[in-house]
């Protein structure tokens, strides 16, 4: 979803981060979105929602810290009716997110759904392999930021469809 970080509020006794959200457009999962617990519409014309999101509000426990009055993309999961983010979810401003990202974002991410992007360090991953990392939380930037993750043709596994500007980042970055 692409949000803007109205205010937030530390609860201590639980360290807890709550964040008041205005989401501008949902990209995927907004059946289960509406019916996280808060969601209301907002604005004076009503066309966008409120929301409540939730993370650590320590990074040891893999809190996001979130500015107030910017646009974000956000990713998460809906965890008791409740909006959860995390270090291990793909959250960045708007504003850094590239073209091709916001082509892969747009169009791309919603039908594939069973691909995983953020690292996963289970033993046994719930989502497609072939698109995360089991070892490192920073991607590699040519293929992260020029790149979209797609399934395979016969839908069994995800991988990097590799594009002009990731193929140009590369010769550029090679030593």
């Amino acid at each position: 979803m692409r949000a803007k970080v109205l205010s937030q509020e530390v609860i201590a006794q639980n360290y807890t981060r709550v964040y008041n959200l205005r989401i501008l457009k949902i990209f995927k999962g907004a059946l289960s979105l509406n019916q996280t617990e808060g969601i209301r519409p907002y604005g004076s014309r009503q066309r966008s929602l409120f929301a409540k999101a939730y993370t650590a509000s320590i990074d040891s426990l893999c809190g996001v810290e979130l500015t107030n009055d910017t646009v974000y993309l956000l990713t998460g999961r809906i965890w008791r009716r409740k909006l959860q983010l995390g270090l291990c979810n793909w959250f960045q401003t708007w504003s850094t997110i590239t073209p091709r990202q916001r082509v892969g974002i747009k169009r791309y991410y919603g039908q594939n759904c069973d691909c995983q992007i953020s690292p996963c360090y289970a033993e046994r991953c719930e989502k497609l392999e072939g698109c995360n990392s089991r070892s490192r939380i920073h991607f590699d930037d040519c293929e992260w930021n020029h790149s979209y993750c797609l399934k395979n043709a016969d839908g069994s596994s995800c991988s990097w469809r590799q594009t002009t500007e990731f193929k140009n980042c590369t010769i550029q970055t090679i030593p």
